[in-house]
């Protein structure tokens, strides 16, 4: 009996994260239809000439920063974004290990119990990590900027569906 509800709240855990795989996905994939099909400036990380940096490839243009701004927040970007593509790649590393024991014919509860605590750690790692760039930057912005700003992040994290 208690082997099935390890087991269930196994496959409601899994569930979740492959949820939210897929939320993130779908977020990447709408978000990125919005964003320019050039880079946003030097020294800014991106892919395919995307920015990575803010919540779309418009985000220095919407914020209208001025040359300091636009300097400081580059290089409080570069880190920021090293930090979580680290945490990223650990959390993929986790899901692997996940996914082998769970090929096991006899796989080890404590074990994935384990890991999926591991995953949930690094998890909201990022999500604190994340919110605390986002107050470091709206230090670093006037009102005008700063009110800009978290119309951004809402529509970004809330977007309004039609």
């Amino acid at each position: 009996m208690k082997d099935n509800i390890l087991k269930y709240i196994l496959v409601v855990s899994l569930l979740m994260n492959f949820s939210l795989l897929g939320t993130a996905g779908y977020t990447h994939y709408k978000q990125s239809s919005f964003r320019s099909a050039t880079s946003v400036g030097p020294g800014i990380p991106g892919r395919a000439g995307q920015s990575d940096c803010g919540v779309n490839g418009h985000l220095f243009q919407q914020l209208s920063l001025n040359p300091e701004q636009l300097k400081l927040f580059q290089q409080k970007a570069e880190i920021f974004h090293a930090t979580v593509i680290t945490k990223r790649q650990e959390v993929d590393r986790l899901r692997r290990t996940l996914l082998a024991l769970l090929r096991e014919d006899l796989p080890d509860d404590k074990t994935m119990q384990a890991t999926i605590a591991r995953i949930n750690k690094e998890q909201e790692e990022i999500q604190k990590i994340s919110v605390a760039h986002m107050l470091e930057f709206k230090s670093m912005l006037n009102k005008d900027q700063q009110k800009k700003f978290m119309n951004m992040i809402e529509d970004a994290m809330c977007p309004v569906t039609k």
